[in-house]
């Protein structure tokens, strides 16, 4: 991995020059190395026919079966997640659209100014707030020759 450093708080991320970034692929969920060591453990035992671990690993094994189809269905249910959320994006993007057209329509039918505006969810507009007059600073009085 490549190191990142902030040069303030707010400023995006650079990696020096030094150093290459490298795109990777996904990688696979740290907990399916420990579901091969059990692989490992449960195919030894098949081998191997030690007697008085035959019950356990019966149950070893019918749990690893368990465990690699809730991992499957893991897997496919975050692609899936994936695809709706894309979905869902384009979605809002369409429907912000509509509503900013929608928004438009009703400020043109009843006005920018009307105050029908707010059961829509819209503010009024109500005139530029006017600044008030600065007070002039005094004038410095010069100071006389003597």
């Amino acid at each position: 991995m490549f190191a990142t450093r902030r040069r303030h708080e707010g400023a995006g991320r650079f990696t020096p020059e030094g150093e290459k970034r490298s795109i990777q692929m996904s990688r696979v969920p740290q907990y399916m190395h420990r579901v091969a060591g059990w692989e490992v453990t449960n195919t030894g035992l098949t081998a191997n026919k030690v007697e008085h671990l035959e019950a356990p690993r019966a149950d070893l094994e019918q749990k690893l079966t368990r465990f690699k189809g809730l991992s499957a269905q893991h897997a496919a249910l975050t692609t899936s997640k994936q695809e709706i959320a894309k979905e869902m994006q384009g979605l809002f993007r369409e429907v912000e659209t509509l509503v900013a057209f929608i928004r438009t329509g009703i400020r043109q039918h009843f006005g920018k100014d009307s105050e029908k505006l707010i059961e829509f969810g819209l503010q009024p507009f109500r005139g530029f707030k006017t600044k008030a007059p600065e007070p002039e600073a005094p004038k410095p009085s010069r100071p006389t020759a003597s």
